[in-house]
């Protein structure tokens, strides 16, 4: 069986406002080839199709016209997962008229339990419509829908491994039963978070970025943490996982991959090329994975440095194949606009090349004012940066006799420490958390941190010791 690995295409996101639409029309023509050109069996789309649960009506266009586009193709079976940024109601509401075309959706887990999961194994047939293998679809699976499964008295900590190993183990038995007698490969889905991966962050798991390209994967993965290798039956051929947006292997091992987004969801990745990744599987045989760049139709980059050597760098650029867009990450400098410094040379630029972002080094500064960053950069950060920029800045860090590399680490000590709190704190305002003030949510959190803090207690207040809610003027600055 020969199939094509692909995940994470957020069709409909806009990063910084850019309009998309050419460049995911652009890539799913060329996915379309691909399938024609390798010959491949199938098609299997390892979650988040889209950027946001309601969709626009044109991405929604764009999905069903690929769809429909790869009818008169060899490949002849197409297996679609919900992500968490799907709505799983919305994928399945076209699954009957899907199926009967050999697209086979599973939005969610919502209406599968342990005794029918043989429903969501799916045979991969060739152009004979002979079954070359099965595949396992197993979408995003939310804790409330795990704890559906098993038992509620597991402790939140262990929940991953001992959730996901008991769903992908039940169905591994349920896709053998289809097996009996055909003894083809099997393969399984995901879209889930992996510990162990490889490359890029091998030796820096701080610096994960979650599946919208902003935030530390950390601060989002809640109570479910990460999943571990073992949890994957070795009788599966090969695993296709989605919700990283960069193409690797997990604990090193061959056939459990994501595949990655084939688009640049953040300017931190823009560096990163792009991957699907074709697989072929054999039972008795070796599972052989090759990975096909995914051409640029759109160019992001960001650029850093001080801003002479920013503005010497956008000087440099002479013409663009490509729409082309840019990310200013520019060090502060004292009694400099980045606006003023810079608007000549931006106006400058040829045609086709856009400056979409100007983003300020802040959390860089350890024991400096930060009371003169201007509300235009405020709006380029972060809730993270802002955050670091507040830890670090209301921190004393003793720099004296440290070299460089120790002050860092100082600083990614007291990051690393403080940061989840924070970012906690920003997820219970976000979901609307009750109407208690930031600094009792804060000092609730704070509750559980090392009672030697480092942090002085205005970082907890916002700058000043307060005993009741900020004033709407305080409110609106922070």
């Amino acid at each position: 069986m020969r199939f094509i690995h692909t995940a994470d295409w957020h069709l409909g996101n806009s990063l910084f406002n850019i309009d998309r639409t050419k460049e995911f029309e652009e890539f799913l023509g060329w996915l379309k080839d691909e399938l024609v050109k390798t010959e491949a069996d199938a098609l299997v789309i390892a979650g988040d199709v889209f950027d946001v649960v309601n969709p626009p009506v044109t991405s929604r266009k764009q999905y069903n016209k690929f769809l429909a586009s790869l009818l008169n193709t060899k490949c002849r079976n197409v297996i679609i997962v919900g992500g968490n940024h799907d709505s799983g109601a919305l994928l399945d509401s076209e699954k009957e008229i899907l199926d009967v075309l050999n697209i086979h959706v599973v939005g969610s887990l919502n209406n599968i339990s342990l005794e029918n999961l043989g429903d969501i194994v799916y045979e991969i047939k060739d152009e004979n419509d002979q079954v070359t293998g099965l595949c396992c679809a197993i979408p995003f699976a939310r804790e409330i829908e795990l704890r559906n499964y098993f038992n509620n008295k597991v402790g939140q900590g262990e929940l991953s491994d001992y959730a996901y190993q008991n769903l992908y183990n039940h169905i591994k038995m349920a896709a053998e039963k289809k097996n009996k007698g055909k003894n083809v490969p099997v393969i399984a889905t995901g879209h889930l978070y992996a510990a162990g991966l490889e490359g890029r962050f091998e030796n820096a798991e701080k610096e994960i970025r979650c599946d919208d390209g902003r935030r530390p994967i950390d601060d989002v993965i809640g109570n479910l943490g990460s999943v571990h290798v073992s949890v994957f039956p070795k009788e599966f051929s090969y695993i296709a996982l989605g919700h990283i947006h960069y193409t690797t292997m997990v604990a090193k091992n061959p056939k459990v991959r994501y595949s990655g987004s084939p688009f640049v969801l953040g300017f931190d990745e823009a560096d990163l090329p792009r991957y699907v990744l074709l697989v072929d599987v054999e039972t008795g045989k070796e599972t052989k994975v090759e990975k096909i760049e995914v051409p640029r139709f759109f160019e992001y980059k960001r650029i850093s440095g001080t801003i002479e050597e920013i503005k010497n760098e956008l000087k440099e650029i002479k013409t663009a194949s490509v729409p082309t867009f840019l990310e200013l990450y520019y060090k502060r400098e004292e009694g400099l606009s980045v606006y003023d410094e810079l608007y000549e040379t931006i106006e400058n630029l040829p045609k086709g090349v856009y400056v979409v972002n100007k983003k300020p080094q802040i959390f860089s500064q350890v024991n400096n004012s930060y009371s003169d960053i201007e509300n235009d950069e405020i709006k380029n950060l972060s809730a993270e940066d802002i955050f670091k920029s507040l830890i670090l800045n209301k921190s004393e860090i003793d720099t004296t006799g440290l070299s460089e590399k120790e002050i860092e680490k100082k600083k990614e000590e007291l990051i690393k420490k403080y940061l989840p709190l924070f970012m906690e704190v920003a997820e219970e305002v976000e979901s609307g958390a009750e109407e208690a003030s930031l600094e009792e949510l804060f000092a609730n959190e704070f509750e559980e941190a090392d009672s030697g803090q480092e942090i002085s207690e205005e970082v907890i207040s916002g700058g000043k010791k307060s005993s009741g809610k900020n004033s709407g003027d305080d409110n609106e600055n922070s």
